[in-house]
């Protein structure tokens, strides 16, 4: 038993071993167009500002990390998969494969309606409170967290429906859960996109909030999906 635990960890160390050099590659292939991606991310506010002088290379390792862990995903995803599948009865081999598929689609998918559809609307609406007398000198630092923060709250949120079927296949969640609980969760939704999208305007969390009631119903479906494949 001993020997066993001790040759699960070392397969565990291989795996983050190999995650980090997945990570490592994909950040330093990533380096090199660094300024050409912030360029692009930059599109949304024009120009931006950094304020010490180590600050435009910090930026840019920043962007590099960020960018190189979502190319690298996928690779990680498959370790953690090598990781588990020896575990896994042969049932359960036939859903976690394309629930790990399903979690790097949904990651992206959020990304897309964060960056595509939703920052250009807060930017417009942040940014709509100058005046003559205070004009925005955007920092690039802050900028890239801001995008970072938003960008990764939507990718989270969009793992809800592959979240809720795993959840219904280990017995703790049920369709009839979620439906009887629905205010509570249409709460939370609203709580979660007032922090994923730091604007005092009503209206933008709101709207920000429909994609995420949209993926909670779609997350009742998934759940009912796992249910009538126990």
């Amino acid at each position: 038993m001993e020997e066993g635990f001790w040759e699960h960890l070392d397969e565990l160390r291989k795996r983050l071993l190999y995650s980090l050099a997945f990570f490592s590659i994909g950040s330093g292939a990533i380096y090199p167009l660094s300024d050409r991606i912030i360029r692009i991310l930059s599109t949304y506010v024009g120009k931006t500002y950094f304020f010490a002088p180590q600050e435009a290379l910090f930026i840019r390792i920043k962007i590099s990390f960020m960018i190189g862990f979502a190319v690298a995903l996928p690779l990680i995803i498959h370790q953690v998969y090598i990781f588990i599948a020896p575990a896994l009865t042969k049932s359960e081999k036939r859903y976690t494969a394309p629930l790990l598929i399903a979690l790097i689609a949904f990651f992206y998918g959020g990304i897309a309606v964060a960056y595509y559809i939703f920052l250009p609307y807060i930017l417009k609406m942040l940014l709509s409170f100058r005046m003559e007398t205070m004009i925005p000198l955007i920092s690039i630092n802050r900028y890239i967290g801001f995008l970072l923060w938003l960008l990764a709250g939507f990718g989270v949120a969009f793992e809800m429906p592959v979240f809720f079927f795993l959840l219904t296949k280990l017995g703790i969640l049920s369709p009839s859960i979620l439906i009887k609980n629905w205010r509570v969760s249409l709460i939370s939704i609203l709580i979660f996109a007032a922090i994923i999208t730091p604007t005092i305007d009503i209206v933008t969390m709101v709207i920000a909030s429909i994609p995420l009631l949209l993926l909670y119903f779609i997350s009742i479906g998934a759940s009912s999906l796992a249910r009538i494949g126990r």
